[in-house]
């Protein structure tokens, strides 16, 4: 009978594989196989595309598909197939890690993995860079300072914008492809349109930088895309960006 494999979630990070830890370069050398997260079938993992240099030769590769349904039972059926398709590979004594983009515990598909899982094999979870705290070291832009709080929101067509504004100093907004004016008309109403900077595919070489809102379509922005807001004001800090 085999003995229980181990599991581990690696973050790496959201475009730059230079932004990679230690812990998870040293936990790619362990694995047998790599689980890679897709919205889409046949899609391909952006993860993969950071880690990839990292990976030992041979490791068996696994796309695991997360489609973006609208029926939560049918999510959950998805994410049941996925954990129990992992599970078979941990009983047989395999390491396997689960790469996903940002941080495994921040809006990660990784999490969805974990809650089905029996508990009975070893699991690690490797901490990575999320893409508002690489947003934040890359531009030179505190995310809070002194007695200001933050709030992180997931955008979503249900999301009160303009009360989640207000009950923050600084807010990062998620997600932001999927109700990108309504977020636009927020910032409008709550006179915050200029205090925001919103950055698409972070870390990477399609990396886009916007200050000003104005004449952007919600068709055009990528899914990668975070928006982060200083009630404070920005100007300060543009001195680093611009």
């Amino acid at each position: 009978m085999s003995s229980l494999g181990r599991f581990y979630g690696i973050g790496v990070g959201v475009g730059d594989p230079e932004m990679l830890t230690l812990k998870a370069v040293k936990a790619f050398k362990e694995l047998d196989i790599v689980v890679l997260p897709e919205a889409k079938k046949a899609e391909g993992s952006t993860a993969y595309e950071i880690a990839k240099e990292y990976l030992k030769d041979g490791v068996e590769t696994l796309f695991v598909e997360f489609p973006m349904l609208k029926s939560v039972e049918a999510r959950k059926e998805f994410r049941k197939k996925n954990a129990e398709q992992i599970e078979n590979y941990l009983k047989a004594g395999k390491k396997v890690g689960f790469l996903t983009i940002g941080d495994p515990m921040t809006y990660s598909t990784y999490v969805y993995i974990l809650e089905y899982l029996d508990g009975k094999t070893p699991v690690e979870t490797i901490p990575g860079i999320s893409s508002f705290t690489d947003m934040s070291s890359r531009f030179n832009l505190p995310l809070v300072m002194g007695e200001e709080s933050l709030k992180v929101v997931s955008l979503n067509s249900e999301t009160d914008i303009i009360g989640e504004i207000e009950s923050a100093d600084n807010v990062v907004f998620m997600k932001v492809s999927r109700n990108f004016d309504k977020l636009r008309t927020g910032l409008i109403a709550t006179g915050n349109l200029e205090n925001v900077i919103m950055v698409s595919n972070c870390g990477k070489e399609s990396e886009v930088v916007k200050f000003d809102l104005k004449g952007l379509e919600e068709d055009d922005i990528p899914y990668f895309t975070t928006l982060i807001l200083k009630k404070g004001g920005i100007s300060t800090w543009k001195k680093f960006i611009l």
